[in-house]
């Protein structure tokens, strides 16, 4: 039996939301729209993928990641993180 925490798409976009906020100060765009384009680099989304294996105990692998992330990037990215538990 698994007690694996299971996350929606839309906790997760509020939790990567939450942490460019908190860190950063930043309103992120549109889900769709690259993260970059809110003034974030490298290395603040390093901070984002920290915090968010923080938040989930796994690993969230950046080489997945396209070179400018979307929000639905990330989302997918931890997803199947979170599934290979």
């Amino acid at each position: 039996m698994s007690t694996a925490t299971t996350w929606s798409d839309e906790a997760i976009t509020a939790k990567i939301r939450d942490i460019a906020k908190t860190t950063f100060g930043l309103d992120l765009p549109d889900s769709g729209q690259p993260i970059k384009d809110s003034g974030l680099d490298s290395l603040a989304l390093i901070d984002i993928v920290m915090g968010l294996e923080e938040t989930f105990g796994c690993q969230l692998p950046l080489e997945r990641l396209p070179a400018n992330p979307t929000i639905n990037d990330f989302v997918a990215l931890a997803q199947a993180s979170l599934a290979e538990r």
